[in-house]
């Protein structure tokens, strides 16, 4: 399908064929990665998506006590290496 760059602004854009924007049912706002290949063309695809988290914020919380903690409640701290040379 042939396209044709038109300028936006600063920028160069090229206008959605109606009948892709339904075969895709792409919407306005939809937000796409887009790469140059190795010929000097273009690849739109999708966003990558973040990878999860193999745990919850639950999950990572617990042992946490919900009240604030006070001083008295930190254990004694031993130090380790050089953490209070500076």
């Amino acid at each position: 399908m042939r396209v044709k760059l038109s300028r936006y602004g600063n920028s160069l854009g090229f206008v959605v064929p109606a009948s892709v924007v339904r075969e895709e049912a792409l919407e306005p706002g939809q937000e796409y990665e887009l790469e140059v290949t190795a010929d000097g063309g273009f690849r739109l695809s999708p966003p990558r998506t973040r990878r999860r988290s193999r745990y919850s914020a639950k999950e990572l919380l617990r042992g946490v006590p919900e009240e604030p903690l006070r001083y008295e409640d930190v254990p004694e701290c031993v130090p380790a290496g050089r953490e209070l040379d500076w």
